[in-house]
Parts: C-alpha cells; structure tokens; sequence
C-alpha cells in the first residue's frame, strides 16, 4: 500500500510550527475580521497519482456568485497597461474597472482653443489616478504637505480586505520554500490576506486562480470559502490539472472551464455629461448604451484556448476550524494548509497596508468609510 505522501507534510508542519491555544468559543464568536493564510501544494512523487482511482469525469465548475482576491502588483499593472486609462476602482466583488478617457470633447472639437502645455500633454494615466477628474495641478497638494493626506487625522476606517499582503506576512514562508528544496512538493498557490468572515448566506467563494485573465490553464483551479457559524469553516472546489499518466490508452477528458475574469475595461460615454443630460431628458438617451462593450468595435471570435493537461483531479471538502491552529486537508495529491488569526479593533484601526493603493481600490475622490465594531456580528 503507498503511504500518504501529505502525512509527511502533516508531519512536518507540526513540529515546525508553534500552535497557540485557542480561544474560548464566546471570544472567537465575537471576532468577524481575520488574517487568513492558505498554502496549497502538490505532492510530485509518480507514485501519489496511482494511489486511488479518480473519477473519470469530476464536476468542476466555477460557482455563479464568488469574488477575487486583489494583488497590489497586478492592479498596478493592468493601469499601466492602459494607456488610455482615466482611473481604476475595483467592485465589491473583487472585479478591477479601468476606466478610459473620453475620446474627445467639446475642447477637442474648438479650433480656437489653445494647444495643451507641453506639462499637460504629458500626463500618464496614473497620473490622472492620483488627481482625480476635474482637479488641476494647484488643487494636487505637494508631497509632504499634511494637506495631502486625504483622511481626515484619527479618522477611523476598515482596511482593504481580500487585499493580499507582502511575503514577508507569511507565517508558512520559510517552511514552504524548504519543502520544495528538499521533498517531493511544490507550491501552487501561498497568499495571505485579511478579511471578514460572517455567516455561510453571506460568504461567497474566492477564485484562487487567474485562468480567466490568462486564458490559459494553470496547475491549480478553483474556489475555496469561509464562513463562521459556532465554528468557523472552509470549503474547498479546488481541481489539480494532472498529465494523466495513470489513464489508460490516450483518453483524455474535456477541459474544465477557465476561472470568470477579473479586470473589466469600461469605456467612457461618447457624449459629455452635460450634452448627455439633455439628451437624456429629451429622448431618453442612456450614455450606458455608449459605453457597452463592442459597440464600436468589431466582434473577432478567437479561440479557445488548448488544454495542456489531459485530466483533473477534485479536492471538494468541508473542514471546521478554529481560529489560531493551523489546519490540514488531506488528499493524495494535494494539500491545504490554513490558519485564521483574528483581528481587534486595534490591528484594524492601525492597519495601512492599503495605502499605497487605495485609489486604485476605491477610485478618485471617494470617501473612505468609517470603521464598523469588529466584535458587533
């Protein structure tokens, strides 16, 4: 009988890791926001692959309603990437809006108006993220004035959350990176983040991977989510891609579905606001209608993309949990490692993790929120 590749795993982490107490039921009950690390990886040894029969057609399927994590990088770079962009916000699920600049305006169509300066000419979309729509260069304050602190001072907020933190935040950090010098591993997917967690109507899976984006299969695909009820829980929909070299013949079987997409490019409206307005109110003129995808773009069908692997295999589990302990799933294949770490009002209040990038979360000039009780759900 093959022993269980991720019992070494198991093993490992146990004696590596310190596990603090947990705290009484009543404590971890008023807790709703957390520090959650997840490390997903996968056990290359030949022999894991023949240790059960898989099934031959899982049910892989991304949920109808479900959120993304936000990387700071890769919303920075998809601004960047957009020449055209006139600012970024990101919607309540996770999804990145890149705006775009309206392609002309009544300045545009004036002959007599002046040439832009060579300083206004100049500007590059994030510049027009960090000001804002409408403001000039005097209304920017300078760097280092108190004045450009848009936050009023001891105003209390939440922090992003879903917002994935640096490396430098992982608790797992060191021990992965062993693993996969010395065993049979290799990391799929290691992020850590803060988030509330409330009860299961509520909670909506979080996509792990960009597939959608990409348009390309990676290793690992699927959701995983987090509730809390008397305990807290996770939930995974997770789906290893494998070369299926423990199928028989050359049978292979349809390609799972790409993950949904997270970055949207929204076009601006062809007529101005003002102009708009009026048409509005004469004929019932939408300025939604101007800014649907391919309206003035011709619809080029492309190709779906190959499916390198030639099967999958299913990691759907439901685990309870407490907070403070770290937290195995077991699969021939795979393994989850998870710790929620709870929050106060004191973490959350000091927290600025979020700075840097809040105006491409939130978009230009929009009021920060106040911060909730995290021990009120």
């Amino acid at each position: 009988m093959i022993p269980h590749p991720i019992h070494t795993l198991l093993t490992f982490l146990a004696a590596a890791l310190a596990f603090p107490l947990a705290p009484a039921q009543a404590q971890e009950r008023e807790q709703n926001w957390y520090q959650v690390e997840l490390l997903v990886v996968a056990h290359t040894n030949p022999t894991a692959q023949r240790a059960e029969q898989w099934e031959p057609l899982p049910r892989l399927a991304y949920p109808e309603a479900f959120r993304f994590l936000l990387d700071p990088q890769r919303l920075r770079a998809n601004l960047e990437r957009t020449p055209d962009a006139s600012h970024s916000e990101v919607d309540a699920n996770g999804k990145q809006l890149i705006h775009l600049r309206r392609r002309s305006s009544p300045a545009a169509l004036d002959d007599t108006a002046p040439p832009p300066t060579t300083a206004e000419a100049s500007g590059s979309a994030l510049d027009a993220v960090s000001d804002g729509p409408g403001r000039s260069p005097e209304d920017s304050p300078a760097s280092g004035d108190p004045a450009a602190v848009t936050e009023a001072p001891n105003e209390a907020r939440l922090p992003t959350a879903f917002l994935t933190l640096p490396a430098q935040a992982r608790e797992f950090r060191g021990k992965a990176a062993y693993m996969e010098r010395n065993g049979p591993y290799r990391v799929l997917f290691h992020e850590v983040w803060w988030q509330p967690v409330g009860g299961a109507r509520s909670a909506l899976p979080i996509v792990l991977d960009q597939s959608g984006d990409q348009q390309s299969y990676p290793a690992l695909q699927g959701t995983v989510r987090l509730h809390r009820s008397r305990f807290l829980h996770v939930d995974t929909q997770l789906w290893l891609n494998t070369s299926g070299d423990y199928l028989p013949g050359t049978w292979r079987m349809p390609p799972p579905p790409l993950g949904p997409v997270s970055l949207e490019r929204v076009p601006a409206a062809l007529l101005p606001d003002a102009d708009a307005d009026v048409l509005s109110a004469v004929t019932g003129y939408d300025p939604a209608w101007d800014a649907a995808p391919g309206l003035l773009e011709e619809a080029t069908p492309t190709a779906a993309p190959v499916y390198p692997y030639r099967h999958a295999v299913l990691l759907q589990q439901q685990r309870r949990m407490r907070s403070n302990e770290v937290h195995y799933i077991d699969h021939p294949l795979m393994g989850v490692v998870i710790k929620l770490t709870p929050l106060d009002a004191e973490a959350l209040h000091a927290a600025a993790y979020d700075r840097d990038v809040l105006e491409l979360i939130t978009g230009p000039q929009t009021p920060t929120a106040a911060v909730a009780d995290p021990a009120g759900a």
